[in-house]
């Protein structure tokens, strides 16, 4: 850029904030009238004008605060807390009339569930939920809700009196208060006098991780329907106490953009919803249109983005009636950043947010009979739905894994659905389900379409050309819970649950002399053993199966089954024991004690196929270019799952890291490119030392041409296509292939490999999200859990992906001098929910040094006991 341009465009930048101060009202509010003195605007509170500055949330929650202390139309309510202990909020505005009735009104909102309940009157006021800075690195829309906020708090005019008498507005500033913290404290650290707009500035560019996520690096606009969040947990709760009308997810997108607001593409929404959910976008999108207009700004609608999966802040209120709605501005990334189109400065991307606000409010205070009707007829259709859907119920639940049978009926407790005991004991599809360990979820509830997203299949699309993200996301396949389809009209109900019944540990048969043993096959197992081992107990671990005498008769115990001897500890028996208990406490989980190693069926526990644990010291490469969300999924689960402290070890300081200390490493996606050559050779010989490296998806590539494996990655062959054989297309249609969505597929897995320890069915499902492909090993052993012919289960996946994805591996491993590679074609990890295939990352930690691709007779070269003929 020239030299006189630059100083023209810092020129008027300065003009722009001087002028900025002076004028704040009128800058944000053109036209609006008088405001109540008595209620100090946010620049008065604050001490400097908005948009000169980025607001701390701890600020933001000040400011909150002060407007219920000060004004009759603002209440303040605490949500919860995240997890850095910082405030999750709302401020509920409206009228005081309204505020002196609230709980009726808010009683009388939630009968719209219940079908046979009338639809509410013309008196009844609107709810419409605003919701900012999910992602804290956009960071407009945290300061339109102060600004939001003070308009509806202090503003006097006829229009605004009448908008509050006719709704309620609920304002929760940040949904994400780590993450905007996070962001906040990068740009004002990076700030200039003047500002500086060039795009190279690290002012507008955030470091690893940035501030999108929240703590633990999770997006948390994926997790409404999952749900593994604190902060998740807490909006829930809130949201399903009040069922809104309409809910604004305030966003932003990259500087060289306008302004975006719904309706989405046409033939880009949920197959599942009754059209009018989406038709009614247009309708308040005109209100949007409108208000945008007068203050010159541009925007776009129907062009980007999609209305599918429950998992966003503005589609999971479209499964309940709502009119959810996304907002996007082009972001400054910063006080002021050049494009193509101008500076954009951050006041102006905070004034477009109020604007489309206040215009939410507007639009539906003015349609709010349609909104009413749409809410119950919504719940009405989905009843009819639910009749005529071919599951009548789904049922789930395994005495074997009672710690993730209540994890997935705590979720669905979460999303307030109807869930019931199973009455007696019933086998379906070859599946046992046990009275005292299932659960039975009808379909016919106002709620189906949550039951449908939980339980059921998604493979019918309007469109599958443009899709923003994720295209799968039935729950229960996640989990890989068992679980079936109840397709007969008439099925029994026991008695209907409130709540996941508390796991307590304790051991069956009490004190022993001998040995204790828990079962792999329950999730919360790793957290019993690295309870253990971090005490210095010593465990092992039952590389076969067998059948133990314990007192209450035989019992059978499967691979990967602890073993903790009484003899040989570092303790004594008696401390043995109460580690036992606390470990059982931990973990909720009942142990076995036996008096005997000699086992009715299989192998006995001084065998040498029963093998001695180490403790996992655990490292996950992370830093500038290493995958934000695979990095924070990793270290949620060893840490929130297991309570095992992992090492995020930068990228930057592998080098001179003393990678020794660690027997497993983890490698996510992308970060190969991070990778110097004394780093990868550095990485060679920890692995050849005996080190466990596990790597996902590019990484996984990345590992076998390094040579680190010897194994193969597909190459589509279309690669190699002549230019003759290309099909020609329009230029309009350039770039309409949009993303490739992802799916839900089926695997078989060899659950006789430490790797798959604990699971009990062969079949698995994974989440298919990039376009890796791995080739089955030559070893016949290295191939773990291969994809089935055909193996989309549920979702989208291109069919040039789809095609070269049956029977190709989903989960190989290799061996490389005393060490072990363990390669995922993807994220086993995906959005902390997929526990199916966590427990496969976890079992890497604990097992992965007792992987032996070649067979052996007895034992190893490193077991204690020699074998002689």
């Amino acid at each position: 850029m020239k030299p006189f341009k630059t100083a023209g465009i810092i020129f008027l930048v300065l003009i722009f904030f001087s002028k900025l101060s002076f004028s704040q009202n009128d800058y944000y509010f053109p036209g609006t009238g008088a405001f109540d003195s008595k209620i100090p605007t946010p620049e008065a509170f604050l001490g400097y004008p908005v948009g000169s500055h980025y607001t701390r949330h701890d600020q933001i929650v000040a400011y909150f605060k002060e407007l219920a202390n000060l004004s009759d139309r603002v209440t303040f309510q605490v949500i919860g807390k995240t997890y850095e202990e910082r405030l999750q909020v709302i401020l509920t505005v409206t009228d005081p009339a309204n505020h002196s009735k609230i709980d009726q009104i808010k009683q009388e909102h939630l009968t719209t569930t219940d079908p046979g309940k009338p639809a509410l009157p013309g008196t009844a006021p609107v709810v419409v939920l605003l919701g900012y800075s999910v992602h804290g690195a956009e960071t407009s829309s945290g300061e339109a809700a102060l600004l939001t906020a003070y308009y509806f708090a202090a503003n006097q005019n006829e229009e605004t009196q009448r908008l509050l008498k006719e709704s309620v507005i609920l304002i929760d500033p940040s949904l994400n208060p780590d993450g905007r913290d996070r962001a906040a404290t990068w740009h004002n650290g990076f700030k200039s006098f003047p500002p500086v707009t060039d795009p190279a500035d690290l002012e507008h560019n955030h470091a690893w991780p940035g501030g999108r996520t929240n703590h633990f690096l999770t997006d948390l606009n994926r997790d409404w329907l999952s749900a593994a969040q604190i902060e998740s947990k807490n909006r829930l709760e809130f949201f399903h106490q009040w069922y809104p009308n309409v809910q604004i997810d305030f966003h932003e997108m990259g500087t060289n953009s306008t302004y975006y607001f719904e309706p989405t593409p046409p033939g880009n929404e949920s197959a599942l919803l009754p059209q009018a959910s989406y038709d009614f976008n247009v309708t308040l999108a005109k209100y949007h249109a409108e208000a945008l207009d007068k203050i010159g700004s541009f925007y776009f609608t129907k062009e980007a983005f999609d209305n599918l999966a429950p998992v966003y802040g503005s589609t999971y209120p479209d499964y309940f009636g709502a009119v959810g709605v996304t907002f996007e501005q082009a972001s400054s990334r910063g006080l002021a950043q050049e494009s193509p189109s101008g500076v954009v400065t951050f006041p102006f991307t905070i004034r477009n947010h109020v604007t489309t606000g206040i215009a939410t409010v507007r639009g539906a205070v003015a349609e709010k009979q349609g909104l009413f009707k749409l809410q119950k007829d919504f719940f009405a259709a989905a009843i009819r739905q639910a009749k005529a859907n071919v599951a009548k119920a789904y049922i789930f639940g395994s005495s074997k894994d009672i710690s993730l049978t209540n994890k997935l009926l705590d979720l669905v407790l979460r999303h307030r659905l109807k869930v019931y005991e199973v009455p007696a004991d019933i086998t379906i599809d070859g599946k046992k389900f046990e009275k005292s360990s299932s659960y039975i979820v009808p379909a016919e509830q106002p709620f189906f379409y949550i039951v449908h997203s939980i339980f059921d299949e998604s493979t019918k699309f309007k469109d599958t050309t443009t899709f923003y993200s994720t295209t799968a996301w039935a729950v229960a396949h996640a989990y890989n819970v068992q679980f079936a389809k109840v397709t007969t009209p008439s099925f029994s109900l026991g008695n209907q649950v409130t709540a996941a019944k508390e796991q307590k540990g304790d051991i069956a048969g009490g004190r022993s002399n001998y040995a204790y043993l828990l079962d792999w096959t329950e999730y919360n197992a790793p957290q019993a053993l690295y309870h253990l081992l971090s005490k210095g107990i010593v465990v092992k671990t039952a590389l076969k199966p067998f059948t133990s005498p314990t007192g209450a008769g035989p019992k059978d115990f499967g691979y990967g089954t602890l073993v903790i001897p009484v003899a040989g500890q570092p303790v004594n028996s008696d401390s043995l024991y109460s580690a036992i208990r606390s470990a059982a406490a931990v973990s909720g989980l009942r142990f076995t004690s036996v008096s005997t190693g000699f086992n009715l069926k299989g192998i006995d526990l001084g065998s040498n196929n029963v093998s001695v644990v180490k403790k996992p010291e655990v490292a996950v490469l992370a830093g500038q270019g290493s995958n934000v969300s695979e990095v924070g999924e990793v270290w949620f689960l060893l840490n929130k799952q297991v309570n095992l402290p992992v090492t995020k070890l930068d990228i930057g300081s592998l080098s001179r890291a003393d990678i020794n200390r660690y027997n497993t490493i983890i490698i996510t996606s992308g970060i190969n490119r991070s990778l110097e050559k004394n780093d990868i050779e550095k990485l060679k010989n920890w692995v050849s030392n005996g080190g466990t490296l596990v790597t996902f998806g590019t990484s996984s590539v990345w590992a076998i041409q390094q040579g680190l494996v010897k194994e193969k990655v597909f190459v589509d062959s279309s690669e190699n296509k002549t230019k003759a054989e290309v099909k020609r297309e329009d230029y309009v249609n350039r770039g309409s292939g949009g993303r490739g969505g992802s799916g839900i597929l089926s695997a078989d897995i060899d659950i006789t490999n430490p790797i798959a320890f604990g699971l009990t069915s062969r079949k698995i499902y994974f989440n298919k999200l990039g376009s890796t492909i791995l080739k089955t090993s030559a070893n016949k052993f290295a191939t773990v859990a291969q994809y089935s012919p055909n193996p989309l289960v549920s979702g989208f996946i291109s069919h040039s992906v789809l095609n070269n994805l049956g029977r190709s591996a989903a989960l190989l491993i290799g061996q490389s001098g005393q060490g072990t590679i363990v390669l995922f074609a993807d994220d086993p990890v995906y959005r902390h929910h997929w526990h199916g295939t966590d427990r496969l990352v976890i079992n890497a930690v604990f097992f992965g040094d007792k992987v032996r691709l070649q067979s052996q007779f007895f034992g190893s070269a490193e077991e204690e006991h020699t074998h002689e003929h």
